[in-house]
């Protein structure tokens, strides 16, 4: 692995929050740049077709990202994989992983695109989507669900170049794909009036060119990824690793999402504008955490490959640092959001109502004083995902999903839709505990471990 100069960055060696900052900063940019992919089609749909197509765009979003995420887990596995093995210098393992992550995506892609196409409708009955709407909701899930396969490997492709410290590449295609997706948005909804139907072709479009554009440019750059002949060649031990992984962390996204689908029939219930105004905060929401996000995800990539080279002490400090750095961009967030939350929600909307707009503003405003608790889950979540302790994260997840359908459930019936909004950061909040606890035993194991020797 030495005989090729490395791209990425080697995270077990030098200052953690600098390795951490350089890391995050190109995640940063991508960060925004995918938030365009999701802002631009709701300010072209809610500006340019109508607020019934925003909403029903709105009503398949837990749909959509329970597709999206079902795929992640498999793909964000491979990432685990590989970063391990980056730290410890395996190249052969490299290139199995890399092998094996193609079957996987063709395979899983397949499944859920069948599952998305035929499932769509009978699901989005069954979350009492407005009827006016509905139509349009399962349309735009047939579509990006239908072709999930471009979205793996655009996210299969970035896994594997982040796990090995390269977070530059994937920022580069993500940009051109964001500026194709732009284009195509405005040509199939403005020139060709395509709706709701032209944002969803858009979208997947601008991903599969971005993602072939960036595979072929990998093999170019990074050969030590491509594997060879001998790689190819069925390994039944490394499927069962990946999918060691992978499904924990499948069904981690799939417990996140049921609470999602549980929220979304609540919210359904209030009727299209409070599911047009939930729309937009969670847009205006994505806004605000990109700011300390990218800073935890990239953590599980330091962690793995700490892990793998068996510096366990590297991790425990890098936690420290990283955990200060994301509660200080998290208070920015906050405060960000308490004071622009309404210029920033009218974005989306041409011509809003009073009530959409105080449904998407309280949204924004009450889930934002709890934005340091969301950066600490995601940070040490990261923590122990880079470890491949995928079912310690997987046991927080069902924590935060009780939490939330709970509190979707029960609290409207006192305080409205707001208690719908506040659901949300108690599950943050609580969904951490178990995470937390069993981070702390990792770390006092590890130091009773050094004591001994």
């Amino acid at each position: 692995m030495e005989t090729e100069k490395r791209a990425g960055l080697d995270m077990t060696e030098g200052s953690p929050i600098k390795l951490l900052v350089l890391f995050a900063i190109p995640m940063w940019i991508g960060g925004v740049f995918q938030l365009m992919y999701n802002l631009v089609d709701t300010i072209v749909v809610g500006r340019f077709v109508s607020i019934d197509a925003l909403a029903a765009i709105g009503a398949a979003a837990s749909t959509s990202m329970f597709i999206m995420m079902m795929g992640n887990g498999l793909t964000n596995g491979l990432s685990i994989i590989v970063s391990q093995a980056e730290g410890a210098k395996q190249e052969q393992r490299l290139k199995k992983a890399v092998a094996h992550a193609v079957y996987m995506v063709l395979g899983s892609g397949l499944i859920l695109g069948l599952l998305s196409f035929f499932g769509a409708r009978p699901l989005m009955k069954l979350l009492g989507a407005p009827e006016n709407i509905i139509d349009q909701s399962v349309l735009y899930i047939q579509i990006t669900g239908g072709l999930t396969i471009a979205v793996m490997m655009a996210n299969g492709l970035t896994s594997v170049l982040r796990a090995i410290g390269d977070s530059k590449t994937p920022l580069y295609f993500l940009i051109f794909g964001c500026i194709l997706n732009i284009g195509l948005d405005l040509l199939f909804v403005l020139v060709f009036k395509g709706g709701v139907a032209g944002v969803a072709f858009a979208t997947v479009l601008a991903q599969l060119v971005s993602s072939v554009l960036c595979g072929l440019y990998m093999t170019r750059r990074h050969k030590r990824l491509i594997p060879d002949r001998e790689s190819w060649a069925f390994d039944k031990a490394m499927i069962k690793e990946y999918l060691s992984i992978g499904l924990p962390m499948c069904a981690q996204s799939a417990v996140l999402c049921v609470g999602m689908f549980v929220i979304t029939a609540v919210i359904n219930s209030f009727g299209s504008d409070i599911v047009a105004a939930y729309t937009v905060g969670g847009k205006v929401e994505q806004l605000a955490t990109i700011t300390f996000s990218n800073v935890a995800f990239s953590f599980s990539v330091y962690a793995g490959q700490n892990f793998g080279a068996k510096k366990f002490q590297r991790i425990k400090e890098g936690l420290q640092k990283g955990l200060i750095m994301v509660c200080g961009l998290s208070v920015f967030s906050t405060a960000v959001m308490l004071i622009f939350a309404k210029p920033l929600a009218l974005m989306f909307m041409e011509s809003p109502s009073e009530y959409v707009l105080e449904a998407a503003v309280s949204m924004v405003r009450i889930e934002a004083m709890f934005f340091w608790a969301l950066g600490g889950i995601w940070m040490v979540n990261s923590a122990l995902r880079g470890m491949g302790k995928v079912k310690a994260t997987l046991l927080s997840s069902i924590v935060e999903l009780a939490v939330k359908i709970g509190g979707s459930v029960l609290l409207p019936i006192w305080m409205g839709y707001v208690g719908i909004w506040i659901s949300a950061p108690i599950g943050w909040v609580l969904g951490m505990v178990p995470s937390l606890v069993i981070l702390l035993r990792w770390i006092a194991k590890q130091k009773n471990a050094v004591q001994e020797r």
